[in-house]
């Protein structure tokens, strides 16, 4: 939901009356000129209609263009008059299912409850992140924290991935007797990489599993891994072909999406100290089963 604001309330209430949608040309000559004091001099949310007695102002307006995603923009007259007409038609349909006791149907019931909640979440989303605003700062040592050495160095790498320990060792023992390691994958490897020879292009030790990644850091220019590396995938014998370092990106390019992680990361650490203080009894929900080794991902190395 995005934040709702008054700053189209002047707008919307003289296209009302300009359009004449849901007044008479007399009832909305009389009224435009009550509206005009009214927006020169706000004191609260302005009505806009009245259906059936019931009152909707120029809040519940925006309010209702937000709920709908804010598909109108209300940068013209027409968009706004087609705003006022769907919260018309909406408010007499809303107002038909009272009486008609549709309000009062279980599955409403629980609807209504969690849009209420929803509406109370986002606002309270809203209002937390206002007043914990994203600093220069803040975005500064993330980015340092970001783009490190060690983030930008990259690597241009080989593997061959066995499933016993045994195999991988032989397999060693063959490369330091000078055998070629493109034709040891692809007689030997089980990853998707065998038939181009265990190439797996240029990637950042964050872009592959833990010990994958360490032993890259270990592993010098034109080395192999003179001991098996172990993963949740299998055994693998490691060639680093090249290593190279890339620059950072200005941080103006990506201060913005920096700032978006920060607020992310705010957020969930505020929700994380709600969960800590609240009283949650999770009753009749099955617990999710763990991932099988079938349904682990295909590229024993990448991450990507």
């Amino acid at each position: 939901m995005k934040t709702i604001t008054q700053s189209n309330t002047k707008t919307l209430l003289i296209s009302l009356f300009l359009a004449g949608a849901l007044h008479t040309s007399a009832q909305a000559e009389g009224t435009q000129e009550n509206t005009q004091t009214a927006v020169s001099q706000p004191t609260g949310p302005q009505t806009l209609v009245t259906i059936n007695g019931q009152d909707i102002t120029d809040l519940e307006a925006l309010a209702f263009n937000a709920l709908q995603g804010g598909q109108n923009r209300l940068d013209s007259q027409q968009a706004q008059v087609q705003l006022l007409n769907q919260l018309v038609n909406t408010t007499l349909l809303a107002q038909q299912a009272k009486k008609t006791g549709v309000d009062k149907l279980p599955q409403v019931v629980a609807a209504l409850k969690m849009a209420d909640i929803q509406v109370l979440a986002e606002a309270q989303v809203n209002t937390f992140l206002g007043q914990s605003p994203v600093t220069d700062e803040e975005i500064k040592a993330a980015y340092d924290k970001k783009y490190t050495a060690e983030s930008l160095q990259e690597y241009k790498v080989r593997h061959i991935l066995v499933q016993e320990e045994k195999q991988a060792k032989e397999i060693v023992d063959a490369l330091a007797k000078g055998e070629d390691f493109t034709k040891l994958a692809k007689e030997h490897s089980v990853d998707s990489s065998k038939d181009a020879g265990g190439e797996l292009g240029w990637i950042g030790r964050s872009q592959v599993v833990k010990p994958f990644g360490d032993a890259l850091a270990d592993l010098e220019k034109g080395k192999h891994s003179t001991t098996p590396v172990q993963t949740q995938f299998g055994w693998h014998v490691i060639e680093v072909v090249d290593i190279r370092t890339q620059e950072p990106p200005p941080l103006e390019q990506v201060k913005d999406q920096l700032k978006l992680q920060i607020r992310q990361q705010k957020l969930a650490q505020m929700v994380t100290e709600l969960r800590k203080s609240a009283d949650i009894k999770v009753e009749g929900a099955q617990q999710v089963p763990a991932a099988t080794a079938a349904e682990k991902p295909e590229d024993p190395a990448s991450q990507k």
